[in-house]
């Protein structure tokens, strides 16, 4: 005899009860994990060989949130660890700009100079008209690195930069570049954030804090080093915590991963918030990016779905220590927030997860060269075109100088190979059999071959004369090498201190009238005198190339 349909239906109802019954309260309380698998095998990989030291993990799919963190012992992170988050502070100075905009106190077209007194020394009048959203957009052509940065600590580089000397850098710059691509500089939300704090006649902390962080929320996050701020790591080894002065708009906010997993939150469902327009506003793409669209302060991804694109909004960054990735698609009701106190590419992981494809391989544990092994590369090397690199080795430091160029710090990749000028430049060094016998160059995608021709980088230390200190003074100033590069140039007790756009101060010491050099003889600066006998320009030769720069008189705004 066949059942009724009716009968079956109460069958299974009764079943499916009785079920719920026996299993208990897990089966209602357990969700899904909505990390995969696939996932949390990569982070398990990438903390147990060293290449991530601690990770926080927030996760939103619909109405569903999780947290999930990876760490050995101590390294383990907490909901309340505080971590930098870098140039994702552009996300937030975006939205800034978004409600300033929506409050009718400006016009996203607006040019810069409407932020700065009427009577701004302004050097260059198409850099006061750079309009405010090519700021937020990074499409503005600045230099990445201000020329005036001359750091007092090159592991914190942009800590003892004041609003005096971004001031200053309007006040002189000329010659600023047409916009064009995306480009990212410190300078362009450091700018914005600087703007908007003098529109509202505050700090740009405090700004922040009271139009942004405070109504979303996010009472734990902020520019302070506070005592839950996790200690950062790179290439193995801790590392310094980074601040940004003037520029702290562009990457200077620290914050936790449940602040930004309720930022995300309020991304995806917006409606409550007294900031809704603003969020909506900010995410919207106006520019063409390297790999998508560009917000004020997001990168914006659009993808396929239900016959018809949405958009994917996200944000990575790296700090001297630190990394972070947050992103959402609405589409889906999907966000993610990646948190690192280490410097590892968080992007293809959390770009993979968001676009529902598997994760990329682990990331490799980071390569940490003994100074035995650095002490095989130092030499002299020629390039097919006939100049040279000089690659020198302090202890565990590896460096390398083009002939006439500045000294760049190398940062090891993997074994020989290492990295420079953030990643611009890249030197591979070439085997012969057990012996290193050349080098492999590469910068703007072209790779150039290089013998050694030296097993020892040349040194020709030359005998220091004494100089009256006050003597020493007249050589102090800053010199046009070229631009967006100047040489600094001040008086020390024993001689001069000569330092680079961006780079470490190196000392410098007399050998000859108007003639000095470092400690290897190999760097020479040669003062030029004027027919009153003051000092007018100066030549500057660099691993053997010499390069002229002229003095420059910066004004004080």
């Amino acid at each position: 005899m066949r059942c009724p349909l009716r009968a079956k239906r109460a069958f299974r109802i009764a079943a499916g009860c009785l079920f719920i019954l026996l299993a208990g309260d897990d089966a209602l309380a357990a969700p899904a994990p909505l990390l995969p698998d696939s996932y949390r095998r990569l982070f398990d990989a990438g903390t147990a060989n060293g290449a991530f030291n601690g990770v926080a993990i927030g996760l939103i799919h619909g109405k569903e949130q999780q947290t999930v963190f990876f760490g050995n012992g101590a390294a383990k992170p907490a909901a309340d660890s505080v971590f930098e988050i870098g140039a994702a502070t552009d996300v937030f100075t975006g939205i800034l700009l978004a409600q300033a905009a929506i409050e009718g106190k400006l016009r996203l077209a607006d040019p810069l100079r409407g932020l700065l007194p009427s009577d701004f020394p302004w050097a260059d009048a198409d850099l006061g008209a750079t309009p405010l959203v090519s700021l937020a957009t990074q499409k503005t052509g600045f230099p990445a690195t201000p020329p005036n940065l001359f750091p007092a600590n090159a592991d914190d580089p942009y800590a003892g930069y004041r609003e005096a000397d971004l001031l200053a850098l309007l006040a002189n710059v000329h010659g600023k570049p047409a916009p064009h691509a995306i480009d990212y500089s410190t300078l362009n939300a450091g700018l914005l954030g600087l703007g908007l704090a003098r529109l509202y006649d505050t700090d740009y902390p405090a700004l922040l804090a009271s139009k942004i962080l405070l109504p979303l929320g996010m009472t734990h996050s902020g520019f302070d080093d506070p005592p839950n701020l996790l200690p950062g790591h790179a290439l193995g080894q801790a590392s310094r915590h980074w601040h940004y002065g003037a520029l702290a708009g562009a990457a200077g906010l620290r914050s936790t991963l449940a602040d930004l997993l309720a930022f995300v939150g309020t991304n995806l469902q917006p409606g409550g918030s007294s900031l809704r327009a603003a969020l909506l506003l900010a995410r919207q793409s106006r520019a063409d990016g390297p790999a998508g669209g560009v917000g004020l302060g997001w990168d914006v991804h659009e993808l396929a779905g239900d016959e018809q694109t949405w958009p994917m909004v996200w944000r990575a960054s790296q700090t001297g220590g630190f990394s972070t990735f947050i992103g959402f698609r609405t589409d889906r009701q999907q966000g993610l927030v990646l948190l690192a106190d280490s410097v590892v590419a968080l992007a293809p992981i959390g770009l993979a997860w968001l676009s529902d494809e598997a994760p990329p391989a682990p990331p490799r544990a980071p390569y940490v060269p003994t100074p035995a092994q650095i002490a095989r590369y130092p030499g002299l090397y020629r390039l097919l075109d006939g100049s040279e690199v000089t690659v020198r080795a302090s202890g565990a430091a590896l460096t390398a100088q083009v002939r006439g160029q500045p000294e760049w710090p190398l940062f090891p990749v993997a074994e020989d190979i290492y990295s420079a000028n953030g990643g611009g430049a890249v030197i591979t060094f070439v085997r012969n059999i057990d012996e290193i016998s050349g080098l492999l160059l590469r910068t703007n995608g072209i790779y150039v071959n290089a013998e050694r021709l030296t097993v020892r980088a040349p040194r020709l230390p030359r005998a220091a004369i004494a100089i009256e200190p006050a003597k020493l003074s007249a050589y102090a100033g800053d010199y046009l090498l070229e631009a967006g590069v100047l040489l600094r140039v001040c008086a020390s007790s024993d001689g001069l201190v000569a330092q680079f756009t961006g780079s470490a101060p190196t000392p410098m010491h007399a050998y000859a009238r108007d003639a000095f050099a470092d400690a290897d003889g190999v760097n020479l600066l040669t003062f030029q005198r004027d027919e009153n006998e003051k000092i007018s320009d100066i030549s500057i030769e660099l691993a053997g190339g010499e390069r002229k720069a002229e003095r420059v008189h910066w004004r004080t705004p």
